[in-house]
């Protein structure tokens, strides 16, 4: 297994992508330190792929992409532009809300990131606002995309796991708006304590012609969020209609998508979905030889021998993928250890949908943090702000992550209650 493990970091270290480097350490692994057959490699491969509730995948993120490119993000940001007023700091309001409203949409951080970011980044910098905290404002921002429903993380999560998708949507739900909530206090602290400017006020003629051009865009987190929880739809189907009404919406109202941006978006959803697939495949042979070397029964011992206490397991894994948030990718994460840790959750008894929602939480805190931390350097891309000052101002909000995090361990009713009370499948 260490063999294993030496391949996949000297891989990584000569810049070989992370998916591409978990399939060829697990078959260099196979060639060289084992008697299994070169097949098994490409049996795996195929098996991690290959799984139905992966379906829902590229409908989301579709979704999300027809709506950058029908215009509704910059009709969300001018509704929280007219709704906030002369708040202190408002501009850094208009950002997280706007990424709550996108999150229900798409569930993809970098995707969030990147579109926001672009457009209010240059605006806060204009305003007066530090580039720094613009910058670590809209990355912190884009983290509450894959906890509030509909999330990517968690089709991952419900993939290895086999646990409910639909379920895991509603359980990231409160713990996500707190994470919004939290955000938006700090944002206001920091602005008052640094003298940012306010919004501008706006009428109510303004604010009513806002809410009139994003009202098709605010009714379709409603409708998804609403037919999961009701159980009228599954996951997968809501991702459909997502998909269906973002076309209808951006050809029919707005009239801002052509047959070529559709078509446009399709092609990039192919892109990023075959760049996901890629991860999750390299990533499911290599877990699963790590799981052939390593007996269950021995994992189970060693945790029982450290702690015997649900609580006291959870924050000890829960640093363990902070600290391997720091070098891997999340979904990576997410592939290999859900099956090594699937024996150990029922052991201590703990809920897999609690847990599911740990996990994502606890990844969204790596993409923050270097040396790999994707979202950093794709608000810089975005933005031309230096990953060195984002990181200036991003502590006050590690913190924020840091506190929901705890929150949800300490207090498991805030990832299950709102689920008990729907009919999820």
């Amino acid at each position: 297994m260490f063999e294993l493990i030496a391949i996949l970091l000297l891989l990584l270290v000569c810049g070989i992508n992370i998916g591409y480097a978990l399939g060829i350490s697990a078959l260099l692994y196979v060639l060289l330190s084992s008697d299994m057959s070169v097949l098994t490699v490409a049996q795996r491969l195929t098996v991690g792929a290959d799984n139905l509730i992966m379906v829902a995948l590229p409908f989301f993120l579709l979704a999300g992409e027809l709506m950058n490119a029908s215009g509704i993000t910059q009709r969300l940001i001018r509704f929280a532009l007219a709704i906030i007023g002369r708040v202190r700091g408002g501009l850094s309001f208009v950002v997280v809300i706007t990424n709550m409203i996108m999150a229900a949409v798409s569930g993809a951080a970098v995707a969030s990131g990147a579109a926001i970011g672009s457009v209010m980044i240059p605006s806060m910098k204009k305003e007066g606002y530090s580039e720094g905290f613009a910058g670590a404002v809209n990355a912190v921002a884009a983290t509450i995309g894959p906890v509030i429903p509909p999330s990517i993380g968690f089709i991952i999560y419900a993939s290895v796991s086999n646990s409910s998708i639909g379920k895991l949507f509603i359980a990231g739900t409160v713990p996500g708006l707190i994470l919004g909530a939290l955000v938006l206090l700090f944002c206001w602290i920091i602005s008052v304590r640094r003298k940012y400017p306010g919004g501008e006020p706006r009428s109510v003629v303004e604010i009513s012609l806002s809410l009139k051009e994003a009202v098709w865009a605010l009714a379709m987190p409603v409708i998804i969020i609403g037919g999961i929880l009701s159980g009228i739809v599954t996951a997968t189907e809501a991702g459909v209609i997502a998909v269906v009404y973002g076309i209808f919406v951006g050809v029919f109202i707005y009239r801002t998508l052509s047959v070529r941006s559709i078509l446009d978006c399709c092609i990039m959803t192919v892109k990023q979905s075959a760049r996901i697939m890629i991860i999750i495949a390299g990533a499911s042979v290599f877990g699963w030889i790590i799981s052939r070397q390593v007996d269950p029964l021995i994992l189970v011992s060693f945790f029982t021998g450290i702690t015997t206490s649900p609580t006291g397991f959870i924050f000890l894994i829960t640093a363990v993928i902070l600290l391997l948030g720091t070098v891997m990718e999340g979904g990576s994460i997410m592939v290999i250890l859900t099956p090594l840790l699937l024996p150990i959750l029922e052991s201590f008894g703990i809920d897999l949908i609690y847990f599911g929602v740990i996990f994502q939480l606890a990844i969204m805190v790596g993409l923050l943090t270097p040396p790999v931390g994707i979202l950093l350097f794709v608000i810089s891309g975005a933005s031309g702000v230096s990953v060195k000052k984002i990181l200036k101002d991003l502590p006050a909000f590690y913190l924020v992550l840091i506190l929901v995090l705890v929150a949800t361990i300490l207090v498991p009713d805030l990832s299950l209650w709102l689920g008990s009370v729907g009919n999820i499948s």
